[in-house]
This record gives C-alpha cells, structure tokens and sequence, in this order.
C-alpha cells in the first residue's frame, strides 16, 4: 500500500487537496467545493504570459523543457517527456517552453542549449540538465530523483 500523498490545487475554488498517490487515478473530488480535480497528464505548452502562474500554482514538482522545433534532441526526448507528464500526473507536471518563441524566458534562464531541463518546486530551482542526456533512462531516473 501507497502511503505518499499530493498536494492538488482545485481549479474552481484554489483550496489544496492532499490526496493519497494511490487514488491519483479515480477521479478525485476537491474536498472544499466538491469540484472534479484535473492535473496535466500530457506537457503543456508555457509562454512568458503564463509561465510564473503555471510554475506557482501547481503545488508539487514541475519539469520545465527548453526546446526548439529544429533541435534533433528535443524530439528524440519528446516520448520520454510525453511518458514522464503521463506517468507522474498529480505528482509532476511538464511544461514546455519554446526558446524559439519565448527568447525571453530562455534568457531568463539561462538557456544556452536545446533541450534544457529544470525542476522546480514550490517556485525554487531543484535541479537543470543542460543538453540531452546519453539514455533516456537518465531522464527519468534524474526527475524520479527530485520527487518527493
């Protein structure tokens, strides 16, 4: 049995939500407003308009990618990316940003190299990867390193 819980933040009403990790998947309900909770289950596209909301609203870890149409990389990785915003949902939430679109968020941060990663949690910088990695492996087992 699961113990580790989440933390949810209900779209209609703003309370958190602390749900066991183990229920993430039977259409839990905001204990407040009695709301259906959502979460990303697949990467969401960031722009510099949204992108401190998107960070500082969700309460648990978030993965950025730097990325770029052209960059080999950055699609080599994108079915890892797509599996790790599907498998760690509730948990993990994946925001893509392209630098190619957003220059200043990719200078905000930074971003010297397609695809950059970082994670954060609770606004705070956890972790960056800069460049892709040798195994695809590596990325998950570098994210499932920051989660709680």
């Amino acid at each position: 049995m699961q113990t580790d819980s989440i933390l949810i933040r209900c779209g209609s009403c703003g309370t958190l939500n602390r749900l066991p990790a183990g229920r993430i998947n039977e259409s839990p309900h905001c204990g407040q407003c009695k709301a259906r909770l959502t979460f990303p289950a697949q990467p969401v596209a960031a722009s510099l308009a949204a992108f401190d909301r998107e960070l500082s609203e969700w309460p648990e870890t978030v993965l950025v990618e730097f990325r770029a149409k052209w960059c080999g990389y950055c699609r080599m990785l994108d079915p890892v990316v797509n599996d790790l915003a599907k498998w760690r949902a509730g948990r993990l939430k994946v925001l893509q940003i392209d630098v190619d679109e957003e220059p200043s968020l990719a200078h905000r941060f930074t971003v010297h190299a397609t695809p950059t990663f970082i994670l954060f949690r609770n606004g705070v910088q956890l972790a960056r990867m800069d460049g892709a990695t040798k195994e695809k492996i590596d990325l998950i087992r570098w994210v499932d390193s920051s989660l709680k």
